[in-house]
């Protein structure tokens, strides 16, 4: 892969992950990531991306959960997808959402 900053060869490395997330820290051992040798650039592979998505998600339900904001996981995350599709429904009834396009990316991948 070709470094869109300088123009070098990126190597892809495995690399510890590391980020605070609601007063934690958040680790995730052993990602693959590009790396510049030049310029320093780091890039983050969409795969990767996607699974520190989720890993950062399960985290912030844990902290939740821990601190008493929320009491069943399972139940909260039930509670957001059917508010949801209740607001996607609500908006394609107003007219906000008239194709595909329109709408937010979740919904249809």
């Amino acid at each position: 892969m070709i470094c869109k900053y300088c123009g070098s060869e990126m190597k892809r490395i495995v690399t510890p992950f590391r980020r605070p997330v609601k007063g934690e820290v958040l680790e995730v051992k052993d990602i693959e990531v590009y790396f510049c040798p030049s310029c320093g650039a780091l890039l983050i592979p969409h795969e990767t991306a996607k699974f520190l998505g989720r890993k950062t998600g399960e985290k912030l339900l844990q902290v939740a959960k821990e601190r008493g904001r929320i009491n069943d996981i399972k139940a909260h995350l039930r509670e957001m997808t059917e508010k949801k599709l209740k607001e996607l429904e609500e908006d394609i009834r107003k007219g906000k959402i008239k194709k595909k396009k329109d709408a937010p990316l979740k919904v249809f991948t």
